[in-house]
């Protein structure tokens, strides 16, 4: 793959979507290494940027008369994700009920105030990453303009939550989901599994499992997805924090573990490199005291 495809493919994950937050490129450098690695120069990556920009249609916008870059959006509401980009992609997946798993995923967390950050969809399930990651904010307080502010005593080591979301069928698809949350959460601090499955397909070894390797696991019934009762994925994306509660409290989910935390993530950023993504940008807001706007939903209710 070419650089400027692999940049397309990354970009949209790793830029803001206000112009207000427009980044420069030495940060979107920063931020492409993370995912990438040393293996470009600053010169080639400036390069495409630019004739990325340049293109027409492009999603990746530049700052008139000014510096910095963001991502340009079909709506001024903020997509969570790739696959809600415009009203044609909404349309054709918006009841898929993996993509309503992950809308819920998303949800669950960052009502609970948790940022996070969510992974490209692939045309291959990766094993490398979760689909999403909720970080654990250290202590804080929200300001007149609701922004999140940590106080200056809190801890300052983010944790991170790898979240892997599956539809489940069959007893070795359970299995398969199990274990790609296992290997997918070697970077973190914690692992968890959102599983949409019938219970009764759900075989007992998934809870000696996790209490064997620390992972959590909710299992969502199949009879919720496929009845069509739940709004569609988009809907429940852009939803506020307040009827997102309310849904999510309505829903029937049996959690069969709590994910076990761990001191210090079993692989770091450097054998990880689609975990160092998340990780920076957490470390960037710890650094600069606030959570900063991402691409991302990033709630702190």
């Amino acid at each position: 793959m070419s650089l400027r495809d692999k940049l397309v493919d990354i970009l949209p994950q790793l830029l803001p979507t206000h112009e207000e937050d427009a980044i420069k490129g030495t940060e979107l450098i920063a931020r492409v290494r993370a995912v990438l690695g040393n293996d470009y120069s600053d010169r080639s990556l400036r390069s495409q940027f630019s004739f990325i920009a340049l293109e027409p249609d492009s999603f990746l916008a530049r700052v008139e008369n000014g510096q910095g870059y963001y991502l340009r959006t079909e709506e001024a509401a903020p997509s969570l994700h790739n696959m809600f980009a415009g009203e044609a992609a909404a349309s054709r997946d918006g009841q898929d009920p993996l993509h309503i798993a992950l809308a819920l995923a998303v949800r669950l967390y960052d009502t609970a105030g948790m940022g996070v950050f969510v992974y490209p969809l692939e045309e291959e399930e990766s094993w490398e990453h979760p689909d999403l990651i909720a970080v654990q904010w250290p202590a804080g307080t929200t300001d007149e303009s609701g922004s999140y502010i940590f106080e200056d005593s809190a801890d300052t080591t983010p944790h991170l939550r790898a979240v892997c979301v599956a539809v489940a069928d069959d007893a070795e698809s359970c299995r398969r989901a199990f274990f790609r949350t296992l290997s997918c959460s070697l970077g973190a601090q914690q692992a968890e599994l959102l599983i949409i499955a019938d219970e009764a397909e759900s075989p007992d070894e998934l809870t000696e499992l996790a209490t064997l390797y620390g992972v959590g696991i909710r299992i969502m019934s199949t009879d919720v997805t496929i009845a069509g009762t739940l709004p569609r994925a988009d809907e429940i994306f852009r939803a506020d924090a307040e009827h997102a509660r309310a849904l999510l409290a309505e829903l029937p989910v049996a959690t069969l573990a709590h994910p076990r935390f761990r001191e210090r993530p079993l692989l770091t950023a450097q054998h990880r490199p689609a975990t160092a993504a998340a990780l920076q940008w957490a470390q960037s807001c710890i650094a600069k005291g606030r959570v900063e706007p991402y691409e991302m939903r990033v709630a702190v209710n």
